[in-house]
């Protein structure tokens, strides 16, 4: 089981249902399973979907990545490949001990020195890369904060970026300023290793899947433009910022393949409710929005014996001081409207934001609850204080770092 908290959270038969349904579609899109049935190794032949690459045309195979799910992604890799791996360096927020690839543990999501000491470190590898030498790259969300190497000062991108998610900045709009102020993003790591050979691996947790966007799309020509990044700037009153602009030629040294996407979430999620006995439906796979008002709308299609399945990323805009991230505020913006059934809303990667929560969970009980225990609904969204009313009436889910990253799961369940 990989919500932790699973037997308390479980109140009575639906909370039970959803929590089941939430964990199907996390484990569907766990990173190893997924990666050893897509790629393949067979008498020196690699083969990732419809791709093939005679390995015996390489001297050297190198492995670098940064992102939430980079180390069971380099983990894979190692059981897939072996002893062919000459070395490599991934970035994550996690700790792994791995045979040939060295896995740095950075932080998230704001960058530190250990993330720009570390993105030297794959620099270095690509700068002394040659003709015959293939990178196995390894990208998935997560990865613009973990691997940076910025223009700027340090302790100004930091600045930057709490502003951006402060404001309620859309992911896109936060990687076209961390592109034209980077040395790596927006495919200009590519261009380290120009004549070298790239296979670059992606776990998405962008709901377009915009391959440039993911990780800011540091192997992939960038179709924003300086111009993007002031107009972003001034929306956000960032100060003044030296924009560089990014490569906007098609890398011609680089195979970019989209591998886990969260549409396999939502597909497990569809299937485990109707084995359940509920009608299901998936709403979207693009789910958008401020996540408060996005939760109060969710909230009006909970019908009785029907599963409702969304997937995407809802944004928070910051006014108050308290604690929380995205899927607990969607959550919260839901409780007050809920009739006889259950709202779940967990990132697939196990962290909400900055608490030690991977979401949250509330049915037609909890208002209830919370006006016994002097909690107020309104109060608790002004201040942005989502987890300290969630965690008093049993709303935290907790699964932990998962290892996966495809972005936020929403299930709606009606009571049968």
């Amino acid at each position: 089981m990989i919500i932790k908290n699973f037997k308390d959270l479980a109140t009575n038969e639906t909370r039970k249902n959803a929590l089941e349904i939430i964990n199907k579609g996390i484990g569907a899109v766990l990173i190893k399973n997924s990666m050893h049935k897509q790629i393949k190794i067979s008498k020196n032949i690699l083969k990732i979907k419809k791709d093939h690459w005679n390995l015996s045309n390489y001297n050297n195979i190198y492995v670098i990545g940064a992102g939430k799910a980079a180390a069971d992604m380099a983990e894979a890799i190692e059981e897939i490949f072996g002893k062919k791996i000459t070395k490599g360096i991934v970035i994550d927020t996690r700790k792994k001990t791995l045979s040939k690839i060295k896995v740095i543990k950075g932080t998230h999501p704001l960058p530190s020195e250990t993330n720009v000491e570390a993105t030297k470190r794959i620099i270095k590898i690509l700068e002394d890369c040659r003709e015959k030498d293939l990178i196995i790259s390894l990208i998935s969300g997560g990865g613009s904060a973990l691997m940076v190497s910025p223009r700027i000062d340090l302790k100004e991108q930091i600045k930057i970026n709490k502003i951006l998610l402060e404001k309620g900045a859309a992911i896109q709009e936060i990687n076209t300023i961390r592109k034209h102020i980077s040395k790596i993003k927006g495919g200009q790591l590519a261009k380290i290793a120009a004549n070298s050979t790239i296979i670059n691996l992606i776990v998405s947790d962008v709901i377009t899947n915009d391959l440039n966007v993911i990780a800011s799309g540091p192997t992939v020509n960038d179709p924003t433009t300086i111009n993007d990044a002031i107009k972003i700037q001034k929306k956000y009153s960032l100060p003044n910022l030296p924009f560089i602009e990014t490569p906007k030629e098609k890398l011609t040294n680089v195979k970019n393949i989209l591998l886990i996407t969260n549409v396999p979430a939502a597909e497990a999620m569809y299937k485990k409710a109707r084995e359940l006995g509920y009608e299901a439906k998936i709403l979207t796979t693009q789910l958008k929005g401020e996540a408060k008002d996005v939760g109060k709308e969710l909230a009006k299609l909970l019908k009785p014996k029907k599963a409702i399945i969304a997937a995407g990323e809802t944004t928070v805009t910051v006014k108050g001081s308290g604690k929380g991230g995205r899927n607990q505020e969607l959550v919260l913006g839901a409780a007050k409207f809920i009739k006889k059934g259950v709202i779940v809303s967990c990132s697939s990667d196990g962290i909400d934001f900055i608490t030690a929560a991977g979401g949250g969970i509330a049915d037609e009980n909890t208002k209830e609850k919370a006006k016994k225990l002097g909690l107020d609904i309104d109060k608790s969204l002004k201040e942005n204080d989502s987890y300290n009313f969630l965690r008093k009436v049993n709303g935290i889910i907790r699964t932990g770092k998962t290892g996966t990253n495809v972005g936020d799961l929403m299930l709606l369940l009606g009571k049968k």
